[in-house]
């Protein structure tokens, strides 16, 4: 899973390999808090607005265990396989 910065996206070169979604559903949405005070409480509303105002349904949701560490590869990993999106918050 590659986390972008949807303001900058990718520099032209860059290659992206295909992920295979098979059997996930289109708008298979989870939400990844980077653990730092306001970060939860910032995407739990997100995700109500995106239930409310676009219909996203059983949008998933992990954290990381502490803000000051990378998510771990197998988390990222976890969540390719499960989902199509993402929505990433950094919180404070």
């Amino acid at each position: 899973m590659r986390i972008v910065d949807p303001t900058f996206g990718l520099p032209g070169d860059t290659e992206v390999a295909p992920v295979a979604h098979e059997g996930i559903p289109e708008d298979a949405l989870c939400l990844l808090s980077n653990s730092k005070p306001g970060a939860t409480e910032l995407l739990r509303a997100v995700a109500a607005r995106l239930e409310r105002e676009r219909g996203f349904r059983d949008i998933g949701f992990a954290s990381k265990p502490q803000a000051a560490h990378p998510t771990a590869e197998e988390t990222l990993d976890h969540l390719a396989a499960q989902y199509r999106m993402a929505i990433v918050a950094i919180g404070d």
